[in-house]
């Protein structure tokens, strides 16, 4: 276990102590749901539906249902290395490629069949249309119609994951390690977080755990410590992005991260102990970034 949360193992038996927040870490395995059971579980935690994902769109199941890959030995020293390509997409139809290429032991290719089969999506009606050149192809491309079944009706982890996430962002939270995972919630979110745990705990391959934080001075010096690092962090992402001119899109959710993880400072007034000037020149020189950084975005 990390020496950190040996600490808290520790002094979580004190019971009587006073807490001000706590050490929240949670995962979600392998899993799918349905629409309308996620929406039941958010609802019965107490979190509400206002977290549910957009709507799943046709071809996003649709391209989901084509993510597949398969290699096949043909011959000694031969394989087959199947996997799907989108070839076209416009308002009524997405195309995607079944692609095969033959290569050898050391990936030299030997022969390329771009067709080997073809699927293509019918956006209005949700219909799909297949074609293959070989029994391979013919399963794949068969997969894909019982998979985009599937996956036009539930949601898979990685949109669990972003919804998991997007909660724990709204309870102010401060990675304690560098690796991610396990975070500091303050105490005022105590109500949030513990539906939140409710939540993940509900889902199939979900877990969740929480340590309560005990209100000492060397607590308290590693929660602000951490916040520091966290600052320090933002604001070199703030820097980086900018400086390797990543798209719009890219750079305004690392934007958005920022002023959030500065408003979220005035949730930890209570808690800090030193290193305020620190803190408020962190803050001070993240938000002078991000205004930049929005109007060169709004200059191009």
């Amino acid at each position: 276990m990390n020496p950190i949360l040996n600490d808290m193992a520790a002094v979580s038996v004190q019971t009587t102590a006073e807490i001000i927040g706590h050490l929240t870490w949670a995962g979600v395995g392998a899993m799918i749901i349905r629409p309308d059971e996620l929406k039941q579980k958010l609802i019965d935690s107490g979190l509400g539906e206002g977290w549910m994902p957009k709507p799943i769109r046709l071809p996003d199941a649709f391209r989901r249902a084509t993510s597949a890959k398969f290699r096949q030995e043909v011959a000694e020293g031969m394989f087959e290395n199947y996997m799907f390509r989108e070839v076209a997409s416009n308002k009524q139809t997405v195309q995607r490629n079944l692609v095969c290429e033959t290569v050898d032991t050391k990936g030299r290719w030997l022969s390329y069949n771009e067709t080997a089969g073809v699927v293509v999506l019918d956006k209005n009606t949700g219909t799909i249309d297949t074609s293959h050149t070989s029994p391979t192809a013919s399963q794949m491309t068969q997969n894909v119609i019982l998979r985009f079944d599937i996956c036009k009706n539930h949601y898979e982890s990685a949109t669990l994951r972003t919804v998991i996430m997007n909660i724990l962002k709204s309870m102010s939270p401060t990675p304690v390690r560098q690796s991610g995972g396990v975070y500091f919630v303050p105490k005022q979110f105590d109500v949030e977080l513990h539906a939140y745990i409710d939540f993940i705990r509900s889902l199939e391959k979900g877990e969740a755990e929480n340590i309560p934080i005990i209100n000492t001075n060397d607590m308290r010096g590693m929660i602000t410590r951490k916040l520091l690092e966290h600052l320090k962090a933002t604001l070199m992402a703030c820097k980086t992005g900018v400086d390797n001119q990543l798209k719009k899109t890219e750079l305004k959710v690392i934007l958005d991260d920022a002023k959030r993880i500065v408003e979220d400072c005035k949730q930890y007034e209570s808690i800090m102990t030193s290193d305020l000037k620190s803190i408020e020149e962190l803050c001070l020189l993240i938000r002078q970034n991000v205004a930049m950084a929005l109007q060169n975005m709004a200059d191009d």
